[in-house]
C-alpha cells in the first residue's frame, strides 16, 4: 500500500487512552497535530488527573479540545475510544454535535445491543455509524492493529481507514456483526488471562508454578506457558478495571444470546480484583509478578466471608441490600438517576423519556422498571436508593412519598412509624416471616 496522504483536516478521537494515543503514535506527528481531541479527564474533579490527562496531550502533540463540541466541530471522521460502560453515553453527546454526515466510528468494547442503541442515535442525528471492532492489542501494531467493521457505512469507513495507513476488514452491512465477533472473542481472550491469573497465584502460593507450567508446556506447546503468563498477568494488573468494564458488556452479549455467562462471571470478578489493586506490573518475569499480587491480596478471603453473609441479609424482608454485586449490576441505572441532576438532562428525560435512556446501556428489565416508576424493582435490579430519588424527584416526589410508595402505605401512615421509631423487628427478621415471603 502507498503512503498514506496528507492528514485530513477533519479527524477526531472522543477520549484518549490507550487505544486512542496508539493511533494517533502510528499516523505521525502530523496527522496528530491536526487532530481534534476531547477526553472527559480533562473535566474531572482531581487536577492530579486533569493534570495527566494534559500530559498526554503534550507528549503525544495532539491539540486537546476543552469540549467534545469544539472536537467535533466540522469533523467528518470521529473515533469513539471510550470505557466499554461509556460508550452509549459518548455516543448520545457526541449525536447532538456530529457534522452532518460524519462518520462516527464506535471502536468501543460494547454489546451488539448497545451498538444498535448508539447508532440509532448517531442516525438520528445525521451522523453515519460504523460499528468497529478493534481485534488485538494496540501495542505494538499501533495504528496498524486489525480492526473489523460492520453496518451500513462500512464500506465508507474502509476508505477512510485505508486512507490513514490502518489495517480493516469489514464483517457486514449490519450494526452488531463486528461487536458480535469481538464480545465472543473476547469469553476466550479475557477468560485465559483470568484463569491464568488464577492458575499462577494458586501454583506460586502452593510452591509448584514451574511444575504446572511445565506440564501445560508439554501438553500445549503452542504457548511459552512462562513468558505468556507474565504478559497476562501485566494486562490484567494495568488493564484489569477497564477489561472488567468490557466482559460485563460480553456477559450481556451471552445473556442475550439466551446463555447463563457463568465463566465470564469469574473473570469480571478477577479482572476487577486485582485491576483495582493498582499495582504497577514493573517485571517481565512471571513469578515476580506473582509474588506482588500475593503480598497485596493476603489470604483474600473478602469473597468468601461475604458469600457466607449473602444469605444473611439477603433474607431481610422488603428491601434490597446494596453491596458490591448490586453496585456493578446497576451502574447504567444509577449513572441515569444521577444524570438528572442537571436541568437540561431532566428536560430532555421528559421530553422523551424512552429516547432519553437509549443514552445508558441498561437491561431491559431496568428500562422498563424506570418508565414503569417501578421503585422497589431498581432496588431489586440494582439500583441505589438516594441515586432512584433524583429520578422521584424528577416526577416531583420527595423523599418521604418515596419511602412511602416503597414501604407500600401513605406518606402520612410512613411519617407516624418513622417518628415511632421505625417498622417493628417482631415479624420483619426473615422473608419466612411474611405471608408472601
Amino acid at each position: 500500500m502507498n503512503s498514506p496522504p496528507t492528514a485530513p483536516p477533519d479527524l477526531a478521537c472522543i477520549g484518549f487512552g490507550e487505544a486512542a494515543q496508539a493511533f494517533a503514535a502510528g499516523w505521525g506527528a502530523e496527522r496528530s497535530r491536526s487532530l481534534a481531541v476531547y477526553d472527559i479527564k480533562t473535566d474531572a474533579a482531581d487536577p492530579a488527573l486533569r493534570a495527566a490527562k494534559q500530559a498526554d496531550y503534550a507528549r503525544c502533540g495532539v491539540p486537546g479540545c476543552s469540549t467534545l463540541a469544539a472536537a467535533l466541530a466540522g469533523r467528518g471522521l470521529v473515533f469513539s475510544l471510550v470505557t466499554a460502560d461509556q460508550a452509549l453515553v459518548a455516543a448520545g453527546q457526541a449525536a447532538a454535535c456530529l457534522a452532518p454526515g460524519a462518520l462516527f466510528l464506535d471502536c468501543n468494547s460494547c454489546a451488539p445491543g448497545t451498538k444498535q442503541r448508539a447508532a440509532a442515535l448517531v442516525e438520528a442525528a445525521g451522523g453515519r455509524y460504523v460499528d468497529v471492532a478493534v481485534m488485538a492489542p494496540v501495542q505494538p501494531q499501533l495504528h496498524r492493529t486489525p480492526l473489523l467493521l460492520s453496518g451500513p457505512h462500512a464500506q465508507a469507513a474502509l476508505a477512510a481507514l485505508e486512507a490513514l495507513g490502518m489495517q480493516a476488514s469489514v464483517a457486514g452491512d449490519r450494526v452488531g456483526a463486528a461487536s458480535s465477533t469481538k464480545m465472543i472473542r473476547s469469553i476466550m481472550v479475557k477468560g485465559l488471562e483470568a484463569l491464568v491469573t488464577e492458575c499462577v497465584l494458586a501454583g506460586v502460593r502452593a510452591g509448584v508454578d514451574a511444575q504446572v507450567l511445565d506440564s501445560l508446556q508439554a501438553s500445549h506447546p503452542g504457548l511459552d506457558w512462562k513468558r505468556d503468563a507474565a504478559y497476562m498477568l501485566e494486562r490484567v494488573m494495568t488493564h484489569g478495571v477497564r477489561r472488567a468494564a468490557e466482559m460485563r458488556e460480553v456477559a450481556l452479549t451471552v445473556a442475550q444470546l439466551g446463555l447463563q455467562p457463568r465463566v465470564t462471571r469469574g473473570t469480571i470478578a478477577w479482572q476487577q480484583r486485582v485491576g483495582e489493586l493498582g499495582l504497577r506490573a514493573a517485571d517481565d518475569d512471571y513469578r515476580a509478578l506473582a509474588t506482588a499480587l500475593l503480598q497485596r491480596l493476603g489470604t483474600d478471603t473478602e469473597e468468601e466471608e461475604t458469600m457466607g453473609q449473602i444469605q444473611d441479609y439477603h433474607d431481610i424482608p422488603g428491601t434490597y441490600v446494596f453491596d458490591a454485586e448490586q453496585s456493578r449490576k446497576g451502574y447504567h441505572l444509577n449513572m441515569f438517576c444521577m444524570s438528572l441532576r442537571s436541568a437540561d438532562n431532566r428536560a430532555a428525560f421528559k421530553a422523551d423519556e424512552a429516547a432519553y435512556l437509549d443514552r445508558f446501556p441498561m437491561s431491559e428489565e431496568q428500562r422498563e422498571a424506570v418508565l414503569k416508576r417501578q421503585w422497589n424493582e431498581m432496588l431489586r435490579l440494582g439500583g441505589n436508593v438516594y441515586y432512584t430519588s433524583k429520578l422521584a424527584a424528577t416526577d416531583g416526589i420527595n423523599f418521604q412519598e418515596l419511602a412511602a410508595r416503597m414501604t407500600g402505605v401513605s406518606s402520612e401512615e410512613y411519617r407516624h412509624m418513622m417518628v415511632s421509631g421505625g417498622r417493628p423487628i417482631e415479624g420483619n427478621r426473615s422473608k419466612s416471616e411474611w405471608k408472601h415471603g
